[in-house]
């Protein structure tokens, strides 16, 4: 049973979250209600090379436990592939994927760890490690 999800984070989005001592909304909750999350590192660069490759960086790992989520009150379910934002794509095999979807925010003491999603030479994001 997974006990920890992965989501990407804008840099500049978390720690403005963090200094202010708020729990942290990615920009597409407004429209999507919910921050999506992967089940694994290889499923979240797969999703951050579909989706975030373009847009500027630098970009976060935050590995987030279900468990501090749900003593919160902070929902997860695993459910299949939903829109990013205005985008209706995902990458092939997503369909066969269930994502962990968060139903709130993420309040930083929910986060075990943080670490950096690099980029290639070709600007395609790669695994940084042993994270799982």
């Amino acid at each position: 049973m997974t006990t920890t999800i992965f989501h990407l984070a804008a840099q500049r989005d978390w720690e403005q979250a963090e200094a202010a001592e708020q729990v942290y909304f990615p920009p597409t909750f407004a429209q999507d209600q919910m921050t999506h999350a992967a089940g694994d590192i290889a499923t979240l660069i797969k999703v951050a090379n579909q989706f975030y490759r373009d847009l500027p960086g630098p970009w976060l790992i935050l590995a987030v436990e279900i468990a501090a989520l749900e003593a919160q009150g902070i929902a997860v379910k695993f459910e299949p592939a939903a829109p990013v934002g205005a985008r209706e794509d995902h990458f092939e095999g997503s369909d066969a994927v269930l994502f962990p979807h968060i139903y709130g925010g993420i309040p930083a003491a929910a986060v075990e760890s943080i670490s950096v999603l690099p980029k290639n030479d070709l600007g395609e994001f790669f695994d940084p490690g042993n994270l799982n």
